[in-house]
């Protein structure tokens, strides 16, 4: 029996399900989404004519080791103050500077879905 008792923290710990990897961060351009995982890897998709939709582009990362689906849809309309500074960056060579209005949709294979926002909302706090 004393030699069983070093078995146990092996015991428990095969009994403990490996953490899943989920998305913690979306970053978005418009026509380029990165997608960063739980577990540091990056995964990133283009628009291609192939991936379009009517609002964005769709498809399943090929590149990061995570085959999850996702779903970007672009919103063209800007507030006041978003169309000013997207003419005054524009005007001055830095047309792509601002994250576009859109939501990235992303749903990993037990069908569990996260959803980022672009720009991110401000934690005022």
């Amino acid at each position: 029996m004393k030699h069983l008792i070093w078995a146990a923290p092996f015991v428990v710990a095969a009994c403990v399900a490996p953490m899943a990897v989920v998305p913690v961060q979306a970053k978005l351009s418009d026509t380029h989404v990165a997608v960063t995982m739980s577990d540091g890897a990056i995964c990133t998709a283009d628009k291609t004519k192939d991936t379009a939709t009517p609002t964005g582009w769709a498809g399943t990362f090929q590149n990061c080791g995570h085959p999850m689906k996702y779903e970007v849809s672009l919103d063209a309309r800007h507030n006041l103050l978003q169309g000013l500074f997207y003419g005054v960056f524009g005007l001055i060579g830095l047309n792509g500077a601002l994250a576009p209005n859109g939501q990235v949709r992303v749903e990993n294979g037990a069908g569990e879905v996260r959803v980022f926002t672009s720009p991110p909302p401000v934690n005022w706090h």
